[in-house]
This record gives structure tokens, sequence and C-alpha cells, in this order.
């Protein structure tokens, strides 16, 4: 069981591009069997930085993506490349955690990178690896973001030296 994470990042103040500049470093430094929780308020950007997060994906394996689905109504959306496959998730409309289990969403974290927004029904306490990833508004200004990045389990020392490594995290 994870109850406290063991590494946190935050960063305050991001613009639409630091979020794709964010996205490309996860794009960067994940693999199939990565599970990242994204949560926040409705039209925060939850969504934006999964299809920036595909986007930099297709196009480090140099895969033209027109078009990145909103998994809202779909519930999942997937998508295949050359090393992994990634499965953007939306949990939104999803009522319980037996309902996950029903749809077989937890049988697919191990397999593939998977990317899930509305986390807050599944029991986390189950998961032995993922990365929480709220993304906030800025009560200054409303098109500005604040983002905190909490790490749970082990094998995160890659993509936190180059979050670190980037101008928009501190610890």
């Amino acid at each position: 069981m994870l109850a406290e994470p063991f590494f946190i990042l935050h960063s305050f103040d991001l613009e639409i591009l630091d979020l794709g500049e964010i996205a490309k470093i996860f794009a960067k430094n994940t693999e199939n069997g990565d599970l990242l929780l994204l949560s926040g308020k409705v039209g925060v950007g939850k969504t934006e930085f999964a299809r920036l997060l595909i986007k930099a994906t297709a196009k480090k394996e140099n895969i033209d993506i027109e078009e990145v689905s909103s998994p809202t109504f779909s519930l999942v959306q997937g998508y295949e490349f050359k090393c992994r496959k990634i499965s953007h998730i939306d949990l939104y409309r999803v009522k319980s955690e037996l309902e996950l289990f029903e749809l077989g969403i937890p049988d697919v974290f191990d397999s593939q990178i998977t990317i899930l927004e509305w986390p807050e029904i599944l029991e986390k306490e189950s998961l032995s690896r993922y990365v929480s990833i709220k993304i906030l508004e800025t009560k200054k200004l409303k098109k500005y973001r604040n983002v905190e990045v909490a790490f749970f389990g082990d094998g995160w020392d890659d993509l936190i030296g180059a979050l670190l490594g980037s101008r928009h995290f501190n610890k």
C-alpha cells in the first residue's frame, strides 16, 4: 500500500506552452506499465495535457497523428506506437470502482502507458506504482496553471531528473 508519495514536485504559473514541454518530458521518460493519474477541475487542462503527451510520443516515433480525441464519451482511446501503447481513459462518467472492473480497465495498467483522468474513484492503495498529476487554476490569472506531480512507488528516477532539469519544477 502506498499511502504517501516518496517525491513531490511543484510548478507555478505555467502557460499551455509550458504544459507542452512537460508533456514532452513525460513522453520521453515513460514506458509500458506506467500509470499517470490526472486530476483537477473540469476545464483545467487534463485532456489537453493527455493530448500533448500523446502527440509528443507520436512525434518522437515519427508518426503523424492528426487528432487526439477526448475519451469523455467512449471512456477509452487507444494509441499504438512502435514500442509502446497508450490508453487515455476518462472516468468522469464512471460511477464506481466496481464499474471499472466490469469494464476491465485495471487489467490494462501493466501492459501499456495509461493516462487516467478523474482517478478519484480508484482505490489507490491497491496500486503499487503511479504518478499523480494535479493541474490547478491559479488565483491571479485564469490562463495559467499550477501543477503538482507526486510519485508513488519506485522506478521514477529518470522522469524526476528530467522534470527537475527543466525550468518548470522545484521540490
